[in-house]
């Protein structure tokens, strides 16, 4: 099967050679392929499309020996790997309900995805290990087998004195808050998945330590609230968030 499957994407590669990341359909099933090609974006702060290749693809294997919270990698090639399709992303399942507003079980069923995320994410972090930047984009919901996927594992960068799982945490939380249409509620369903974590209560007083010590650079940016930046605005979101978060 995977023989089978790499030759079919050996065949139509070529056709892709400005898309990082595309999806494939093969035997009734997605599969998505990831070439070391760069994405344009970010390049001045990101290592070089190979390395950071290699990074993720090393990491999906060895997390996936941990814990399975990786896609599974279903063949690779020099130049690209295969992984299968794990569901419909959070933006997704989270746009849902205003999407449907008579449906009432929607939002449930919302809630419900956002407190196994962060069950998942603190599973994760009680192992040691990290995601990197676990993005709204970037975490599947696979109603089916009712289990949560994070993607996009090149990530290595983070905010020198965060621990990597404070960085996930707070990365996550501004991410939520960058969609500025989305109840608070799905965010607290997910810190209270997150709270079973043996190590959560650490991970949150370590996040408000380093907040609190550079209360200055988010005086800094509230300061240009009314200039509507996106990622500014969502951080004083994301430092108020965690700092009213309750560890007792």
């Amino acid at each position: 099967m995977n023989d089978m499957l790499l030759e079919y994407i050996d065949r139509m590669i070529d056709q892709e050679k400005d898309h990082r990341v595309f999806p494939v359909e093969f035997n009734d099933k997605t599969y998505y392929v990831k070439q070391d090609i760069s994405n344009r974006r970010s390049s001045w702060i990101k290592p070089s499309p190979r390395a950071a290749f290699d990074y993720e693809f090393y990491k999906i294997s060895f997390i996936n020996t941990q814990l399975p919270v990786a896609p599974v990698i279903a063949g690779f090639r020099e130049h690209y790997f295969v992984t299968e399709g794990s569901g419909k992303t959070l933006t997704y399942y989270s746009e849902l309900p205003a999407q449907h507003p008579d449906d009432d079980s929607l939002q449930d069923m919302v809630t419900h995805i956002f407190y196994i995320f962060g069950k998942t994410l603190g599973q994760l972090h009680d192992y040691g290990l990290s995601h990197g930047r676990p993005a709204m984009r970037d975490i599947t919901y696979d109603p089916d087998t009712d289990k949560i996927t994070l993607l996009d594992w090149e990530n290595g960068r983070r905010w020198p004195e965060l621990t990597p799982q404070g960085w996930d945490l707070l990365i996550f939380v501004h991410s939520y808050l960058r969609e500025d249409n989305l109840p608070i509620s799905y965010l607290y369903a997910m810190m209270n998945g997150y709270s079973s974590a043996r190590t959560a209560r650490d991970t949150v007083l370590h996040v408000k330590d380093v907040l609190r010590k550079h209360e200055c650079l988010f005086k800094f940016c509230r300061m240009l609230n009314p200039l509507h930046f996106v990622d500014t605005e969502a951080a004083v979101k994301a430092y108020d968030f965690m700092l009213a978060l309750k560890t007792e």
